[in-house]
């Protein structure tokens, strides 16, 4: 966006900081008995709207605790209970949905009665129920933001986007929207107009966490390792717990071999209150782990094994991904199919109990173990396959899943030539250097080597 837009939109912000987070018709938002409940839900709304989640889920339990029949506040804080043990999110649904619904405002009302048809597995109903409220209040920000998120989730990126740009116009405030659509633009390949997103992002919000995070995720996908460094350690800096960035930072700091650095950011959250139990020895693990990969000490990988790094198998972390190409490294083929007969086994329990999973979180690793096992053992063909159907499956969604499709296709690249295929080798080279010059170089000065095939 250009500088004078971003200063009328500043102007527009400010105006409307004067104003409640979220611009309704005239009379009372949210129905509660007690100023002080309702003042604590207004801060739990902020620090959502920045993604501070544990302050929201603070903010959250104490309006709950200040006023029990505190509908809306008990529908979001039941919204967490998956993600914080202290929460019962069963009794806060049972408050929810005994409350009289016609003393409720009509956003609570919706919320409520959507509440209830997710509950009773009616998912039809529950979007039936936005629908029509939206339909009645179209220019409700906060049913607006409820609907983009979900279309966001289901991968609807065309709807997601439309809503997520009116919701812009509606709720100047609602600042995360550009968040979301610099995700949206980023996962489309569209590395401009997500940098314009979340430039416009940062300049609204420079006091906030994750403006300067999602900056720094865009910049480790398209190469700009430093200013992917500096941003990470903005918003550290900003929001010491904001607990995301310490990741980023391990992941951007290992990729530059700043192994030091990468080890600092990793034990930096032990000195953060309220820092999660298991926070720094995960990165330290995360870190080490890819020190071991990049300098081929695959042995070292597997000793391991014994440490919390390697005690569970999940497809979606990246230290059991390292210890499964360290065996095929190595020849230990039985051992490297016992760990994708593991990763398998978490797939089928994951849908058997009907949790959620994504192509990234679940078949695509397992698919990314197999390419790199039939490369390593000679199958190109079949390698050429899995990784080629591991890159259909995966956008640049964030820097994790981003960095890993580029990194698949400089498995494809190598495994490619390999089979003698050099034509198609180096046009996919050229695609991802039109993406991530920074890496192709580096590919490029290990001698297009990543698993050291021989060339065809």
């Amino acid at each position: 966006m250009k500088r004078w837009m971003w200063l009328g939109l500043a102007a527009v912000v400010v105006i409307a900081a004067a104003i409640s987070i979220i611009a309704l018709p005239k009379g009372p938002e949210w129905t509660t008995s007690s100023p002080e409940a309702l003042a604590e839900f207004q801060l739990a709304l902020q620090a959502q709207m920045k993604l501070y989640y544990p302050d929201a889920i603070a903010h959250l339990m104490k309006a709950v605790e200040l006023d029990p029949d505190f509908v809306m506040a008990c529908v979001m804080l039941a919204d967490y209970a998956k993600f914080d043990d202290r929460i019962n999110g069963e009794e806060l649904v049972t408050k929810a949905l005994a409350a009289d619904v016609g003393s409720l405002r009509p956003r609570e009302r919706c919320y409520v009665e959507r509440l209830r048809a997710i509950r009773d597995k009616r998912p039809e109903d529950a979007d039936r129920i936005l629908s029509e409220y939206r339909e009645r209040y179209p220019n409700d920000p906060f049913a607006l933001a409820t609907e983009a998120s979900h279309a966001f989730q289901r991968g609807d990126n065309e709807n997601a986007e439309r809503l997520y740009r009116r919701l812009i116009e509606v709720g100047p405030n609602w600042v995360i929207a550009y968040n979301q659509l610099g995700y949206l633009a980023t996962a489309q390949g569209r590395f401009a107009e997500a940098e314009e997103h979340f430039t416009s992002y940062r300049f609204i919000a420079p006091d906030q966490a994750n403006p300067h995070d999602s900056l720094g995720e865009l910049y480790l996908i398209v190469g700009r390792m430093p200013e992917a460094v500096q941003s990470f350690e903005t918003a550290i800096k900003i929001k010491p717990d904001f607990w995301d960035s310490y990741g980023h930072l391990v992941f951007a700091r290992t990729l530059l071999e700043d192994f030091d650095g990468a080890a600092q950011a990793a034990a930096a959250p032990q000195t953060v209150p309220n820092c999660p139990a298991r926070l720094p020895e995960e990165l330290s693990c995360t870190a080490t782990c890819l020190e071991f990969e990049m300098n081929g000490r695959w042995r070292d990988v597997l000793d391991l094994r014994s440490s919390p790094c390697l005690s569970e198998v999940t497809p979606s972390e990246i230290c059991p991904r390292i210890e499964h190409r360290a065996a095929c490294q190595l020849g230990e083929w039985q051992l490297a199919q016992d760990i994708e007969a593991k990763a398998k086994a978490y797939l089928d329990q994951a849908r058997a109990s009907r949790e959620t999973m994504s192509h990234e979180e679940g078949m695509t690793p397992l698919l990314h173990m197999q390419g790199v096992r039939l490369a390593l053992s000679g199958d190109f063909a079949a390698a050429e396959k899995a990784f080629s159907q591991v890159d259909a499956n995966l956008a640049y969604t964030n820097s994790y899943v981003g960095m890993g499709k580029l990194f698949n296709r400089l498995y494809l690249v190598e495994t490619l030539l390999a089979d003698g295929r050099d034509a198609d080798a180096h046009k996919l080279l050229a695609e991802v250097r039109a993406v991530n010059p920074w890496l192709v170089a580096r590919f490029e000065e290990s001698g297009l080597k990543m698993m050291g095939l021989p060339r065809g």
